[in-house]
């Protein structure tokens, strides 16, 4: 498993939100910012794209959802729509979890998968399998397995898949928490 480095592209951040100055961590300031226009941004949903996209190889990270009451992870291919009204679904190009209004958690297949999480999620693990066409996520500190996506469509992949953020609905009261790329690893190794 190859733990890669995730930096978060404010140029496709929403204008509520607020990247950190080293690009690991996103939050809702619950204000419309005065930003750059670009057709790289997502104007209507609280969504951030990783800086890096992934055309083959296998790649991990881990996200800290802490305490937030809802978030949504995972990867969006690179040409997903980014104005007006979207829907997270495999159809639409995008492969996320999430966790709804501090209560359940869900795989945004399609239909909605509702997932079994024992406790708390505090900290996710996200791993993409491109040539195994699989988008597995897990929970870190249980080390279990949460949902597997199969990622359909041709094998000769030529468009990225971008690691996605999304700090909940746009109508809900923002978290205070960001949601965080975590940069260390919890290693059993050692």
């Amino acid at each position: 498993m190859v733990a890669v480095d995730v930096t978060l592209d404010a140029d496709t951040a929403h204008p509520r939100l607020e990247i950190s100055d080293d690009g690991k961590s996103v939050k809702d300031t619950g204000v419309i910012r005065k930003v750059p226009s670009n057709k790289k941004r997502f104007d209507s949903h609280t969504f951030v794209l990783a800086k890096e996209g992934y055309t083959s190889g296998r790649h991990y990270w881990e996200v800290e959802v802490g305490k937030r009451r809802s978030w949504a992870l995972g990867i969006a291919r690179e040409s997903v729509t980014r104005n007006g009204t979207v829907t997270l679904s495999p159809k639409n190009g995008f492969w996320v979890i999430g966790f709804a209004d501090g209560r359940d958690y869900w795989a945004h297949s399609d239909p909605w998968t509702r997932l079994s999480v024992s406790g708390k999620l505090q900290k996710t693990g996200v791993f993409l399998d491109i040539s195994a066409k699989q988008l597995s996520f897990y929970n870190v500190h249980k080390k279990t397995a949460l949902y597997t996506f199969t990622l359909g469509g041709d094998s000769s992949q030529e468009e990225k898949f971008f690691p996605f953020f999304s700090t909940g609905t746009a109508a809900a009261k923002p978290d205070d928490e960001p949601l965080r790329i975590a940069q260390e690893f919890d290693d059993d190794d050692e």
